[in-house]
């Protein structure tokens, strides 16, 4: 066999410690090491964080919550509304979000913040390279975005673990891409993996692998959208919202891997046999063939034993003696959970109450949720702010007609709240039409253009709506008033006017 022979392969050399699934490796001394340096840890931290999602409950359910309670129910809205190109430019802006999918890409950033603390993606507007009509299982699995000719614009999520902040320009952070990424891969497996990153991107590494000490290389501040969590603002990295309850984690599953190890011995009998002794100390009176025949007998008798119906006989020698291990289940009376669990939770920012529905009251339970939702509302902010730099930056391209989108703080939890807020501004204070729309879940520039096109269509006297007292003045088809009411409470109100009297509360 020829010992210098190479061959070609492609794998993922990230740290395996990503995808042990196993609390062996990540166990309390460790992750106590790991939080005493969050930064210099932080790749450990990731990781420890989306092994605890895999297998923690609570955490899952944290993480999935938050992600999934605001709405993202948005309005587009400038400044400048008397410049020239205010409609073409905010037209632009609604098809790029559209494009982009925004809210798409807004959950998956509230959902890699809460779950790692960092994330970084790239605001790609060149046109890919053209795709080949083939792939292997490999190239399949590899998700790509393909974007039509006419408009190009599309979000591709970095790898976190290959770029890091380096500064801040506008209050916006800058970030370094890491080249040596695609070194794990070799062959077609690199080119395939290339093409779907943006152009500044592969000029990049082309230029790494001409000199190794350009490693790093500083991304556009205009292409680049960065979000980080729990941090102050001069820090490299965020902190998973985990972090403060990784240790009570762990612990709540070695308290319950011991519960599991009794039951399971307890399940497990173990029963032995002791010969009748001999004359001499430590041997046997039987000899070695009764001895084996003895514990065949008994062996096979036990493992019979539920398999078959009968009754099993079997015989032993004088001085045998039968007993079975015991198992201690005084740990299983011990009543730990619940505290672990409310603790882990209120680690999280989430009473228990809240994620398992029993008991705590409605309004502890709404104060509860309206902190919660701050919190993300926080994280919303610079997301809005992100995808604003990035699209007046690419697309809208005019400074004097900056345009944004902003997200309204309404969650699953409050929407009726809000809408009620925003019908009483629309009706008593002369309110926002747009806000008010958006606040009952519909896109409103969709609803004013219907509400344009009915218009056209003079929906109004072709579909007039059911005649219903709320449709029928009283006039109309209201109930007729008596001329000679027969009621004598009628008459005399009638006759003293007292109808007319203002009512006193």
């Amino acid at each position: 066999m020829d010992e210098n022979k190479t061959f070609e392969f492609n794998s993922n050399l990230t740290s395996a410690f990503s995808y042990v699934t196993s609390y062996n490796v990540l166990n309390i001394d460790t992750l106590k090491r790991l939080l005493k340096d969050h930064i210099s840890n932080n790749k450990q931290i990731r990781d420890a964080s989306n092994i605890l999602y895999n297998a923690n409950g609570i955490y899952t359910n944290v993480i999935d919550y938050m992600t999934a309670l605001p709405t993202l129910d948005r309005v587009v809205h400038g400044n400048n509304k008397v410049h020239e190109n205010y409609k073409r430019n905010k037209d632009k802006f609604l098809l790029s979000l559209k494009k982009m999918k925004d809210k798409i890409i807004a959950r998956d950033i509230i959902f890699k913040s809460a779950l790692e603390g960092t994330c970084f993606y790239y605001f790609e507007v060149n046109l890919s390279p053209s795709l080949p009509r083939h792939f292997s299982d490999y190239d399949i699995d590899q998700i790509t975005e393909i974007n039509s000719n006419d408009f190009n614009c599309s979000v591709i999520p970095l790898p976190t673990d290959y770029c890091r902040i380096v500064g801040r320009k506008n209050s916006s952070y800058v970030i370094a891409f890491d080249c040596s990424y695609f070194d794990q891969f070799t062959g077609n497996g690199r080119s395939l993996k290339l093409k779907k990153f943006p152009k500044e991107i592969r000029q990049a590494y082309r230029a790494y692998k001409k000199d190794f000490n350009k490693k790093w290389a500083v991304l556009d501040n205009n292409k680049t959208i960065t979000n980080k969590i729990r941090s102050k603002i001069d820090e490299p990295w965020g902190r998973p919202i985990g972090l403060a309850a990784f240790t009570d984690m762990l612990y709540d599953e070695y308290f319950t891997e011991t519960k599991r190890t009794i039951l399971d011995d307890i399940n497990s009998t173990i029963i032995y046999q002791t010969f009748p002794e001999g004359d001499k100390k430590g041997t046997s009176s039987l000899s070695q063939k009764q001895q084996k025949e003895q514990h065949e007998n008994i062996r096979n008798a036990l493992f019979s034993k539920g398999v078959r119906k009968g009754i099993n006989f079997f015989s032993i020698a004088s001085g045998t003696k039968l007993d079975k291990l015991t198992t201690d289940v005084d740990f299983l009376e011990i009543k730990g959970e619940e505290e672990l669990i409310t603790r882990i939770s209120s680690n999280l920012g989430f009473s228990g109450s809240l994620l398992n529905g029993q008991g705590g009251d409605y309004s502890s339970n709404q104060a509860n949720v309206e902190m919660v939702s701050a919190e993300i509302f926080n994280w919303i902010h610079q997301i809005q702010d992100e995808f604003n730099k990035v699209i007046n930056a690419n697309i809208i391209k005019d400074k004097s007609n900056y345009l944004e989108v902003y997200y309204l703080p309404i969650t699953h939890a409050n929407r009726d709240k809000q809408f009620d807020y925003a019908k009483d501004l629309y009706l008593s204070a002369g309110g926002s039409l747009q806000y008010f729309i958006a606040s009952a879940g519909v896109n409103p520039d969709a609803y004013i253009s219907l509400m344009e096109e009915e218009k056209k269509e003079n929906y109004a006297e072709r579909f007039p709506p059911h005649q219903t007292s709320h449709t029928l003045s009283n006039k109309d088809r209201g109930r007729s008033e008596e001329t000679n009411p027969l009621n004598e409470s009628t008459i005399k109100s009638k006759t003293n006017g007292s109808n007319n009297n203002p009512r006193i509360n």
